[in-house]
């Protein structure tokens, strides 16, 4: 069935590539750090599965628990089009469930939608935003009740068979993860479901070895990709007022209707594998490197955004146990701010393509809340980069400045 979406259109803006990697690069081995990291603790005696990325890892979540043209998916708000994608691809209805501002479920919301449905709803999908893991019971009991698979989104979430983070896959009759957005590896979906037959004959192929070469290349490239400097940093404020000087591109934004998945799902790889390489790197790299920088790097960036106008983080507070996977950061003014960022090539994600919906956080998020990197391989020099770029542009007038 097809879905309204609302996407904003960059072309026009010809923002140049990022200065620093949104994912992590470089492998780390293991250390003595790593025998300190605490067990992992999957629930039930299933099994997991590798996929080339977790939004085949959520199709097939999908496909097993019996997702088609006849039946419904109830998917969040506030989402990466490619957690709809796989939906779309098996012809299911997708129906769309309200968020708080914390991006938690509206639980009261979700009774409405099953009696606004024509089809049986048979999946529903919860997403543990930026790593931030959430307790799914009450939402678990209550699609138990009605007969409907939970699928636990753990793509945000450090999910792996060696490792997970605390509370996290701990609810879903499926659980999807990607790897990939923690480790340098150049691909890697995980699925895994407790009960053990969940996953029974499930066998993606393996990917050619043209492919697994094309995937070592590509982590070797991002390995020794030019590093931000000392100099970059004190250049920063003669950038800035280049952009200032001038009226910003804003891009195009528009309502547009799509009848099947994006262009960001490529249905010859529903059933492929990840790369071996990829695979290896998941299992041999250091946790601890991965956890504790992490930790480090979101805390810089909330020292960082304390006294800064314009803006507030999603998140406040580091529980212990969090293992983020972004900094979320809303800003009041995404332009000039958003633009300004994106032309002093920092590294900023959005997730300003999703489906159309009556939820107000949804469609507020969509063009104010930025992602911001806090990952592993880091430097400090890139950190320093990252945090005084963000500094300027927040605290620049914005005074003539169409909003």
């Amino acid at each position: 069935m097809p879905l309204d979406y609302q996407v904003f259109d960059p072309s026009s803006c010809r923002f140049p590539r990022p200065r620093v990697p949104v994912l992590p690069r470089g492998y780390q081995p293991v250390t003595s750090n790593d025998s300190g990291m605490p067990p992992g603790s999957l629930p039930g005696a299933g099994q997991g599965v590798y996929f080339s990325r977790g939004r085949y890892a959520l199709g097939e979540a999908y496909r097993r628990a019996g997702l088609d043209a006849g039946s419904v998916l109830l998917a969040p708000a506030y989402h990466c089009v490619t957690m709809l994608d796989p939906a779309l691809s098996l012809g299911g209805e997708i129906l769309i469930y309200p968020l708080t501002p914390e991006l938690a479920p509206e639980m009261t919301a979700l009774d409405a939608l099953i009696e606004r449905s024509t089809k049986p709803v048979k999946v529903l999908l919860a997403t543990h935003y930026f790593g931030f893991v959430r307790d799914f019971s009450r939402l678990k009991q209550w699609c138990d009740t009605r007969g409907i698979s939970f699928v636990e989104d753990c793509s945000h979430t450090l999910f792996t068979e060696r490792y997970q983070a605390s509370g996290a896959g701990q609810q879903g009759d499926y659980v999807a993860s990607s790897p990939y957005k923690f480790f340098p590896s150049a691909d890697g979906g995980w699925l895994y479901a407790p009960a053990s037959a969940a996953l029974a004959g499930a066998a993606p192929k393996p990917a050619s070895w043209i492919a697994e070469l094309r995937g070592v290349r590509h982590c070797l490239a991002a390995a020794r990709q030019p590093r931000v400097t000392q100099e970059d940093i004190a250049g920063l404020e003669d950038q800035l007022a280049l952009l200032a000087g001038k009226p910003p591109a804003t891009g195009a934004d528009q309502r547009c209707t799509r009848p099947a998945q994006s262009a960001q799902y490529q249905r010859d790889l529903e059933g492929r594998a990840a790369l071996r390489g990829s695979r290896w790197l998941i299992e041999h790299h250091s946790v601890a490197a991965i956890v504790n920088r992490r930790r480090a790097n979101y805390r810089r960036w909330l020292l960082a955004v304390a006294d800064l106008p314009g803006c507030r983080p999603l998140y406040p507070e580091l529980p212990e146990h969090v293992v983020p996977y972004m900094f979320p950061l809303y800003i009041d003014h995404p332009m000039p701010h958003f633009y300004w960022l994106k032309q002093l090539a920092v590294p900023v994600w959005r997730w300003d393509e999703i489906a159309v919906s009556d939820c107000p956080v949804a469609q507020d998020y969509r063009l104010h809340l930025l992602h911001l990197p806090c990952h592993q391989s880091l430097s400090d020099d890139e950190m320093n980069w990252l945090l005084t770029a963000l500094g300027k542009v927040l605290s620049s007038s914005i005074n003539g400045v169409q909003r």
